[in-house]
């Protein structure tokens, strides 16, 4: 039963993470909705880019591979996107070029944001 639950556990850690990485790319447009919401994906933002620049493993890579290991599964070998998005979403070799199209997305949303905040109402 400890198994399955890992198992389960390791897949939530997975919809999770993904759910992350949607964040740090599109977060920024929340801030049209409320500009309190553009800080927490600033945040997000300049947390990944350190994640990816000093390859650091993220935690949830981490838990996810504990928990299946603790689900009698083998864990993966290399990075969550290296295994999840690699051939999936775009080819491996274009790691750099995606990684970059995602964080001009995320800085576009800002200034997007930004520009809009500060521009005087329209009576």
């Amino acid at each position: 039963m400890a198994s399955v639950l890992a198992s389960v556990a390791a897949t939530a850690v997975v919809v999770v993470h993904l759910a992350f990485l949607a964040y740090i790319v599109l977060g920024g447009f929340l801030g049209l909705r409320r500009l309190a919401w553009l800080w927490p994906s600033i945040a997000a933002t300049l947390y990944s880019a350190y994640v990816t620049l000093a390859s650091y493993t993220c935690p949830l890579t981490r838990l996810e591979k504990w928990l299946l290991e603790a689900g009698g599964r083998v864990p993966y070998e290399g990075s969550f996107i290296s295994h999840y998005l690699h051939d999936v979403l775009y080819p491996a070799r274009f790691e750099r070029a995606a990684w970059v199209i995602a964080m001009v997305i995320a800085l576009t949303s800002y200034v997007i944001v930004l520009t809009r905040r500060r521009r005087p109402a329209v009576v």
